[in-house]
């Protein structure tokens, strides 16, 4: 049943994107211990995502940024919102992102960059300032090729946010935040004969969970707490 509603959301996101004019939908996929939320109109060069386990991944085609024969600069750029449910029983203790693809620089002054933040915020206070991460890539993008020797290079990405203490509101449950997803491609070509060339082909968030704990193991903590404080004070009254 669960891999039925995935299968639907998707179909229904992929006819919504094709037919005509984009329309807002609203789409929601369900993931193991979380759903996810979002408008299918603002996907854009992502292109349309998939669920498996607790993550949301975007294998996107045209994004990409690329500049040829000293042209300078050209910036490709997308900004995408998802809000994440947690399932009853679980709360959000993690938000990481993983992006991929590769470049090329070919002749001086020809280079390439990838950035952008990923920002967290949370549902139950949503004025609380957001919790972000840069996007950074794993190595510089330095490498360079040429027409005779020709190769494109891969590149990785990440950024990471831990959800911070006090979110979640009186009962510091953190059920539910939103993930802005902001990325930037860049490419600078400075030279004639020269290029430059970064695709992303790879976006996926990764949702990590743990569980709420029962309101007895609360109790039973509480309880333990209060024996351990009891027999430490026993033990001291005997020593008198």
């Amino acid at each position: 049943m669960k891999f039925i509603k995935r299968t639907a959301a998707v179909l229904a996101l992929s006819t919504a994107m094709l037919s005509g004019p984009v329309q807002a939908v609203p789409v929601t996929v369900v993931g193991t211990t979380v759903s996810f939320t979002f408008d299918s109109a603002l996907s854009g060069l992502f292109g349309v995502p998939m669920v498996t386990g607790d993550a949301l991944f975007f294998t996107p085609t045209t994004y990409k940024a690329q500049s040829f024969n000293g042209t300078g600069f050209a910036a490709a750029s997308q900004t995408f919102n998802i809000t994440v449910n947690a399932n009853p029983g679980y709360q959000v203790s993690a938000v990481n992102l993983t992006e991929d693809g590769d470049y090329y620089n070919i002749g001086a002054g020809s280079s390439v960059a990838v950035g952008g933040k990923l920002y967290v915020r949370d549902l139950a206070s949503p004025l609380t300032p957001a919790a972000s991460s840069k996007i950074k890539s794993s190595l510089p993008l330095t490498d360079m090729t040429s027409l005779a020797d020709f190769e494109t290079t891969d590149w990785t990405s990440h950024a990471n946010v831990a959800i911070p203490a006090g979110w979640g509101g009186t009962d510091g449950i953190v059920s539910g935040v939103s993930v802005t997803l902001e990325n930037l491609l860049l490419a600078n070509s400075l030279s004639v004969g020269g290029a430059a060339f970064i695709e992303k082909k790879f976006a996926g968030v990764a949702i990590v969970t743990t569980p709420v704990p029962e309101p007895q193991a609360y109790a039973l903590f509480i309880a333990g707490l209060a024996l351990i404080g009891f027999m430490g004070w026993r033990k001291g009254r005997i020593a008198i």
